[in-house]
């Protein structure tokens, strides 16, 4: 589902080791070290907000929202396997306050969702997917946050792995279609131009399953936006370490289908109210992601 990604060739340059972090195979409840049980501003609903959005919504009440419930802190599900948690659940949760609708969430796999969006199976995506250029020929995006992609190894790096070029020939999980799959992609060519060998990619369905390739000695990185990467090493930081800076700042957004502009125009000035209201800063320390912030709920930014 994830279209191609093309980064400039940017070398992820050596440096000292900083605790960032990934998924486990089960994700922490949101308790365990996420400042999870942290008060949010509950909000009104904005009669002229609510009423831009398109008719179909307002009479079913809710908004089918596709996301890969395993990529903590932005969505994972709690103890009882039912329960979304994270940052996009509770976004959601204060968007439906100004629409007046709840947000449905809905798991599938991160490489459905866009052409689960354009059958009509999903009204939009809250998902942590970065915003690119090349996706937007067939959805636009309310950018909600900025983030990088970096990879994490085990504890003590025994592979010493810390820029790109070491990732040549060296067996990297990522979640299949994800935005660390398709950097992937972007650094084995940069291997292969140098006459190495490329990446040994090992995709898997979630990213929790691509932690657990690592955890298990069956990958020896992991690839993935550096906000899940952070969360899950302060989670286990005994077991899992970030070795590099990430790659530049990219936008990350809301998805809606190009043919939806009236919800798509609804959940951005839902966004602006959320943010304005304060409750935006709220969630992002709630979930220690005050650095990803990116203000004003733009369209389509990604390049």
């Amino acid at each position: 589902m994830r279209l191609r990604l093309l980064l400039p060739a940017l070398a992820l340059t050596a440096v000292a080791a900083t605790s960032c972090a990934a998924p486990d195979s089960k994700a922490p409840a949101a308790s365990s070290g996420t400042n999870g049980s942290k008060e949010v501003t509950t909000l009104s609903k904005d009669d002229a907000i609510a009423a831009s959005l398109p008719d179909a919504i307002k009479s079913a009440g809710s908004v089918r929202v596709a996301s890969g419930v395993s990529f903590p802190p932005m969505e994972f599900f709690d103890s009882d396997n039912k329960t979304v948690l994270g940052f996009d659940a509770d976004l959601g949760k204060a968007l439906g306050q100004v629409l007046g609708v709840s947000f449905d969430f809905q798991n599938t796999n991160f490489d459905g969702i866009i052409g689960g969006l354009n059958a009509g199976r999903y009204d939009l995506s809250l998902t942590s997917m970065i915003d690119k250029k090349v996706r937007q020929e067939s959805v636009d995006f309310v950018d909600y946050l900025n983030s990088g992609v970096t990879f994490m190894v085990a504890k003590g790096n025994p592979k010493g792995l810390k820029g790109q070029t070491d990732l040549c020939g060296v067996k990297v999980a990522v979640e299949k279609a994800a935005t660390g799959d398709l950097v992937a992609d972007d650094v084995s060519k940069e291997c292969q131009s140098a006459g190495k060998k490329p990446v040994d990619k090992q995709p898997f369905p979630d990213q929790a399953s691509a932690v657990q390739a690592l955890a298990s000695g069956r990958a020896d990185a992991v690839m993935a936006l550096d906000l899940t990467l952070a969360y899950n090493v302060k989670q286990d930081p005994k077991s899992f370490e970030v070795a590099s800076k990430p790659i530049g700042a990219l936008p990350v957004g809301i998805v809606v289908p190009k043919s939806q502009t009236q919800l798509r125009d609804a959940v951005q000035a839902a966004l602006k109210k959320v943010q304005e209201s304060g409750a935006y800063d709220q969630l992002l320390a709630k979930w220690n992601l005050t650095d990803q912030a990116l203000v004003g709920a733009p369209l389509n930014q990604g390049k």
